[in-house]
């Protein structure tokens, strides 16, 4: 029996590289690779994350990436770096 039909979500987001933005049921996933860029820049400068998170929603809304809510990948964004961070 193949593993990989076993696994929670979660689990099978992070072995793709993606981290989820929720433990039970994620709708989105962000790219470990961006998440620890993410980590180091705002290590290395004094960001906000929250225009961070504008800046970057513009840039993908741009390339047909929207998200329904304001504030929802802020939010979303947010609780995966600091989960990530926590877990690093």
């Amino acid at each position: 029996m193949c593993q990989c039909t076993t696994a929670s979500a979660p689990v099978q987001l992070v072995k793709q590289g993606l981290f989820p933005c929720s433990p039970v049921y994620p709708a989105l996933a962000i790219s470990l690779a961006m998440l620890e860029f993410a980590a180091t820049l705002f290590v290395h400068l004094a960001l906000n994350e929250a225009t961070w998170c504008d800046a970057l929603t513009m840039f993908l809304s741009k390339r047909g990436h929207v998200f329904n809510a304001k504030d929802s990948f802020h939010q979303r964004f947010g609780t995966a770096l600091h989960q990530y961070q926590v877990l690093i």
